[in-house]
């Protein structure tokens, strides 16, 4: 029988883990997205395969499409979150997958978890307006509300997260990004 708690598949996370202590699984993990250009600022975005260690780790049946535009005021038709939006949204989704599944492994069953996400851009430099403002989030906050039978052990599944979520620690800190054109 599956062990689950809070949703959390803890026999297939465990199994996954001890594949990567024993070297069956390669701990170098890649995630892709390819996105289309579908006019004006619409992108449709394909996100299918992941892989460890250069073998795709993914099922075949596995697709999933995002849609990417702007707002009007950005020149948009306002159809589907814009970039900035998703990157707030994976922040949420990795906080709260970290969260719930740390207190799974701790045994502390969750009855309430919502995060809320605040990304706070300057348009100024966006829009070349004012060459001495960055053109990325000059801040990202967010909020956590959480509920459940173990309090404690929430919160400590709230500061592991803190420290281990990739996508907090991605913005967190500088990353080398390479590009190319095809």
């Amino acid at each position: 029988m599956t062990n689950i708690v809070n949703g959390v598949n803890l026999e297939a996370l465990g199994g996954f883990v001890d594949a990567v202590k024993t070297g069956a699984v390669s701990p170098e993990i890649r995630f892709t997205a390819k996105s289309s250009w579908t006019g004006g600022t619409r992108t449709e975005v394909t996100i299918d395969q992941f892989s460890a260690g250069g073998v795709n780790a993914a099922p075949a049946e596995r697709s999933f499409k995002l849609v990417v535009d702007e707002p009007a005021a950005l020149g948009g038709q306002d159809t589907a979150p814009n970039p900035v939006e998703y990157l707030a949204a994976g922040l949420c989704g990795c906080i709260t997958a970290g969260i719930v599944t740390n207190a799974a492994m701790f045994g502390a069953k969750v009855e309430l978890l919502e995060v809320t996400v605040d990304a706070d851009i300057n348009v100024l430099g966006l829009f070349g307006l004012d060459r001495s403002v960055p053109s990325h989030c000059n801040r990202i906050t967010y909020t956590v509300r959480l509920n459940g039978e173990d309090p404690a052990a929430l919160l400590k599944s709230k500061q592991i997260i803190d420290g281990k979520s990739p996508v907090r620690n991605t913005l967190a800190n500088t990353i080398e990004i390479v590009t190319q054109v095809v």
